[in-house]
């Protein structure tokens, strides 16, 4: 079942404070705690959090959450970075696509694109491409991570290597305030350095909840990125304006 515009702050606010008062929920949205309370349960039954005493936290799961999980939350600042990295894809480029729900948001902005050549393992992207014929899509083949929606393994890194691409866009599970891009394993960040190794250009994209958040495995360095599209005016503090003057955001 869809979510609702508060049910998906309500996940934003968890992925922010990992678990929340209902009454503070309830002041916050400005709503009564019964109401709180049905939105809860929406998304206890939905997998998507847990109850605790007195209030709500995030699923007692991995550190990486599921697909669904992250594929709600900032699910309007996503958007608003998927548009902007489709509008600054030429006609007629290769394009490499890594995993990530924000990577996914940007296959479905690409659909008023012509003759696009792009390359994946990520599941979602391919099928949503497939919808225009004007668009070659070349699958990775690999080790399925249903939670996930993508295909990983040396399988998919030697598929990359087959091809120059003239953008590779990645993801990342967080950014550190070393200004490194990071992933939650070694397989995600192998897949990344994959991407940038075999692109001419390498776009990072992140959503203000990703950075200064942890992630143990390191990607590259964002000076090795060519672009990164983000919401700035959302970042931490230790992000300095100066930071952002120095790198294309």
């Amino acid at each position: 079942m869809e979510l609702n515009d508060r049910q998906k702050k309500i996940l934003s606010t968890l992925k922010a404070n990992q678990d929340v008062q209902i009454d503070h929920l309830a002041e916050l949205f400005s709503v009564t705690t019964q109401t709180i309370r049905r939105d809860v349960n929406h998304l206890c039954e939905q997998g998507l959090a847990r109850r605790v005493h007195g209030g709500v936290s995030l699923p007692a799961t991995l550190t990486n959450t599921s697909y669904r999980f992250r594929s709600e939350v900032e699910s309007e600042t996503k958007d608003d970075i998927a548009i902007a990295v489709a509008n600054d894809i030429p006609d007629g480029s290769t394009v490499m696509m890594g995993i990530g729900t924000t990577v996914t948001r940007i296959a479905q902005y690409l659909l008023t694109k012509s003759a696009l050549r792009v390359i994946t393992n990520n599941l979602q992207v391919a099928k949503i491409l497939e919808a225009n014929q004007q668009i070659e899509v070349y699958m990775a083949g690999g080790l399925l991570r249903r939670e996930h929606q993508d295909l990983v393994g040396n399988s998919v890194l030697n598929f990359f290597a087959g091809f120059e691409a003239d953008i590779g866009i990645c993801g990342c599970g967080s950014v550190t305030d070393s200004h490194y891009a990071m992933e939650h394993e070694q397989l995600e960040a192998d897949l990344s350095q994959s991407i940038i190794r075999n692109s001419r250009q390498s776009w990072l994209v992140a959503d203000a909840s990703k950075w200064g958040r942890f992630a143990a495995v390191k990607v590259a360095s964002l000076s090795d990125f060519e672009r990164i599209y983000t919401n700035k005016n959302q970042l931490p503090e230790e992000f300095s304006i100066q930071f952002i003057q120095d790198h294309e955001m």
